[in-house]
C-alpha cells in the first residue's frame, strides 16, 4: 500500500473513532432527564383548615449537578361558597418536605352566594436546586369543607 492509501486509512480510522465518540456522547446525553411531569385525574376533597399534600401528585427530580428548574402546577377547583366569609382553597409548593410560603395562589370567593363556583388554578416557581434527588408536590389548604380539586398536574423543566 502506498503513502496515499495509508493516509486515507488513518483518516478513515480517525473519522470512524470520531463517529463512535459522538454516538456515545449522544447516547449518554439522551439518558439525562430535563423534564418531569405527573398528572392526577382523580377528585380530591381537602379537609378544611388542614395543610395536606395532594395524594398521588408529585415528581422526583434527579440532578447530577446544581440546576435551576421552572415548576408549574395547574388544577381545576370547585368551591362551595360561604355567604358570610371566605371559602377559598390555597395552594403552596412542597419541596423536600418544606412548604414554601412564596409563591402561593388561592381560588374562591369572599361572601359568595352561588351553589358552586369553579376556578382554574395555576402556580409557578423558579428555583435553583443542589445536585441530588428532590421531591416536589403541592400542599393545599381549604377554608371550607366541601371544596374539591380535580385534573391536577405538576411539571418541572431545566432552565
Amino acid at each position: 500500500m502506498g503513502k496515499g492509501g495509508i493516509i486515507i486509512g488513518i483518516l478513515g480510522l480517525l473519522l470512524g473513532a470520531g463517529g463512535l465518540t459522538m454516538g456515545l456522547i449522544t447516547f449518554i446525553d439522551q439518558q439525562k432527564m430535563d423534564f418531569w411531569y405527573d398528572y392526577e385525574e382523580a377528585t380530591y376533597h381537602p379537609p378544611d383548615l388542614e395543610y395536606k399534600t395532594i395524594p398521588n401528585l408529585y415528581i422526583i427530580v434527579e440532578l447530577s449537578a446544581p440546576a435551576t428548574l421552572y415548576i408549574l402546577f395547574s388544577t381545576s377547583t370547585r368551591i362551595l361558597p360561604n355567604p358570610a366569609s371566605f371559602a377559598d382553597i390555597i395552594f403552596y409548593f412542597w419541596i423536600d418536605g418544606i412548604r414554601l410560603l412564596d409563591p402561593t395562589t388561592r381560588a374562591g370567593p369572599f361572601e359568595g352566594d352561588a351553589t358552586y363556583q369553579y376556578y382554574p388554578v395555576a402556580l409557578q416557581h423558579l428555583q435553583t436546586f443542589s445536585a441530588g434527588n428532590h421531591n416536589i408536590s403541592i400542599v393545599v389548604w381549604s377554608e371550607t369543607a366541601g371544596n374539591m380539586i380535580r385534573s391536577s398536574s405538576i411539571a418541572a423543566n431545566l432552565v
